[in-house]
């Protein structure tokens, strides 16, 4: 939580560039405390060393999304969250022949990559508008995007719209001014939407499958050991599903993906939850007993094959620039409250419902999601992050209203 009141603020005033260093150097540190720690008071500071970087989550999403070019960012972003299952695959992997100590050395490693890579960028073209630094946001966006006409435009439209803020900006800064500003229609539909795209990412299994699918399919199987190759299956099927999801996020509409994905995905955790109460009044015998992993994996697969990569996508883009620091921190508390709810919870619900009711649960929160965002969610794919933003506020952008002007 407290990363989340940091770093937003942190990243409107010293840029992308410095927050994504500090991010991957808290990691790092964390990592060597785990590996050093000779008590569980050492193991507690560990972890809250890195509970400092979970706001991570959300912006890189918001870094990518600037630093990547309209019709690469769907797939950029499904390539961060790839990265991640990647990393659970070798966790679960190496824990089959190595402590979890050297796990924890090991992890040290891609992130002092990171930095070394972070070091050879150039500072965010948005960010440099924002803070009226033209000169260098030309520089910057040229160097990421190139000099043709419509990189050009762009440009001149990033500009034009961050010079009008800053003049409409001047002077009024009082508090009443910054509430009124948070309440207007460009700051809370996309929280809205930011939030209930977290929920629906924590309803559909994003991080209790990865926290608890042992145990899931432990009690579902009966065997540990089965149980374990399982789940290595599931951190493989996660990577070939966020791989394939590269070239559909490129070839589909993000609405049409996410709903097609979620309607499935309910479709299978309700199947899940009828396959487990079947199996609990002895309706199918032993010989069935592999359909409920079978069906838990497939939606592990669909989950990440759409609505994960999806979500994360639009988190990234869809916040105006001005609202980018307070947007992730409020985004933000949303996804600590209810990743805190979902990993405490689940538990527990399957020791007093079963599989058969946490799944169900969950679709239901699934539903629930899928009928807001029907309704307030806008199509993002191949857009600027400025004509993401023109459309949300209702404006055209400044450049074509001069037009119509002259």
């Amino acid at each position: 939580m407290l990363g989340f009141f940091m770093v937003p603020f942190l990243m409107q005033t010293l840029g992308r560039k410095t927050v994504h260093i500090v991010l991957n150097l808290s990691v790092s540190i964390g990592f060597l405390i785990f590996a050093l720690a000779q008590s569980v008071p050492v193991l507690f500071v560990a972890k809250v060393t890195q509970g400092l970087a979970l706001c991570g989550v959300y912006v890189t999403s918001i870094i990518l999304g600037e630093y990547s070019h309209p019709k690469r960012r769907g797939y950029f972003m499904t390539l961060k969250k790839c990265s991640v299952a990647i990393g659970s695959l070798m966790c679960h992997s190496m824990a089959l022949c190595w402590t979890w100590r050297q796990i924890a050395a090991f992890a040290i490693i891609p992130h002092i990559i990171a930095i070394l890579v972070t070091l050879m960028w150039r500072e965010s073209p948005s960010f440099l508008a924002f803070n009226g630094r033209y000169d260098e946001c030309d520089k910057s966006h040229t160097w990421l995007h190139g000099d043709s006409p419509k990189q050009k435009i762009e440009l001149e439209d990033l500009i034009a719209t961050q010079m009008e803020r800053r003049e409409q900006a001047k002077n009024k800064k009082n508090l009443k001014t910054v509430i009124k500003k948070l309440l207007k229609k460009d700051f809370m539909k996309p929280f809205i939407i930011a939030s209930v795209l977290t929920l629906l990412v924590d309803a559909c299994g994003r991080y209790y499958m990865l926290a608890y699918v042992v145990q899931i399919l432990t009690e579902i199987t009966g065997d540990k050991s089965i149980a374990a190759f399982c789940t290595i299956g599931a951190d493989t099927l996660t990577i070939i599903a966020l791989l394939i999801s590269c070239y559909i996020i490129r070839c589909f509409k993000r609405r049409t993906l996410l709903f097609t994905a979620g309607i499935t995905s309910v479709i299978l955790m309700f199947l899940t939850s009828l396959v487990a109460i079947l199996k609990t009044y002895h309706t199918i015998g032993e010989s069935a007993l592999w359909i409920t992993p079978s069906i838990i994996l497939l939606n592990v697969f669909i989950v990440n094959v759409g609505i994960v990569p999806i979500c994360f996508a639009i988190i990234g883009e869809i916040f105006p620039l001005e609202h980018k620091g307070t947007g992730s921190f409020a985004t933000g508390i949303v996804f600590t409250i209810l990743y805190a709810l979902v990993m405490k919870f689940t538990p527990l619900m399957m020791e007093k419902t079963g599989i058969e009711g946490t799944f169900g649960i969950y679709g239901l929160h699934v539903i629930f999601a899928l009928s807001i965002l029907y309704f307030v969610l806008n199509e993002t794919k191949d857009k600027t992050l400025q004509e993401i933003e023109n459309e949300i506020r209702g404006v055209k952008p400044l450049l074509d209203r001069k037009h119509e002007l002259n």
